[in-house]
């Protein structure tokens, strides 16, 4: 007998409010999982700005925010999967972070996804663990960090990263609209660029989520680096870090080592 807890889980999707006053009324497409307006007997495109969100609810109250996106084109997914296949690149990021002989260490694991090719539901990609690295004393929050190092690596190769990238994080939620329209730094004075967008999930989403699949997959490539290195000890490649910043930095080649694959979760 199965006794383990069952949560309702909440579909939520945020639209222009442009579409009620433009169309006669909206349209679920259950079979495609889209939504659109209609006029009359034809139906039309959802105009504007829209966004998907999953969720469920607590033991104690309140909800769990599993997952948030947002359209890249003019279909409104009802299946955050297939909201994906709209980017050219998905990347995730996940920082960890621990307490070290009285410092603070934070490893982040970065993973990057190319959408090859989809069609009739299902869809091909090629994907990499883009980038492991440690920080020392981080004095911003270590998740931000994380991001702007990632991005920062990616503005670098921007022939490697053509079009649009959907960044998956799982963290700083509340100032995610703010980070995409660029009202808010991530750090310091860097703005999110504007191929880029962000996205959040939860590795605690569910198997049916790519976005918490991914997340949960550099949750756990940082948690190895802890668990298999002892980065007190080892201090090779360990450098000084950006002042005001954090105090040490070391980027581990992902190539050398025998990383957990990916495609044990996917």
């Amino acid at each position: 007998m199965n006794n383990k807890r069952q949560y309702q889980r909440t579909i939520s999707i945020k639209i222009d409010p442009m579409n009620i006053r433009k169309y006669d009324g909206l349209a679920l497409d259950l079979k495609n999982q889209t939504m659109s307006g209609y006029i009359g007997q034809e139906i039309m495109p959802l105009i504007g700005d829209s966004s998907l969100e999953f969720s469920r609810d607590r033991l104690k109250g309140g909800k769990k925010i599993l997952h948030t996106s947002s359209r890249m084109k003019n279909t409104v997914w009802l299946d955050p999967n297939r909201q994906f296949l709209d980017y050219d690149h998905l990347i995730a990021v996940d920082t960890n972070t621990k307490k070290v002989c009285g410092s603070t260490v934070s490893i982040t694991a970065a993973y990057h996804l190319i959408i090859q090719n989809h069609d009739s539901g299902k869809a091909s990609c090629a994907g990499s663990v883009l980038a492991l690295f440690e920080a020392w004393n981080v004095k911003e929050k270590p998740e931000n960090i994380g991001w702007w190092q990632v991005l920062q690596g990616i503005e670098k190769r921007p022939q490697n990263f053509l079009g649009s990238i959907g960044f998956i994080v799982d963290s700083d939620l509340d100032n995610h609209n703010k980070f995409n329209l660029r009202e808010m730094p991530i750090v310091g004075d860097y703005f999110l660029p504007t191929n880029v967008h962000l996205m959040y999930a939860s590795d605690q989403g569910g198997s049916e989520y790519l976005s918490s699949k991914m997340i949960k997959y550099c949750h756990d490539l940082a948690s190895d680096l802890f668990k298999e290195e002892n980065l007190v000890m080892n201090t090779g490649d360990l450098r000084q870090g950006v002042d005001g910043l954090y105090s040490h930095f070391r980027q581990w080649d992902t190539e050398a080592r025998d990383l957990r694959q990916i495609f044990e979760l996917i």
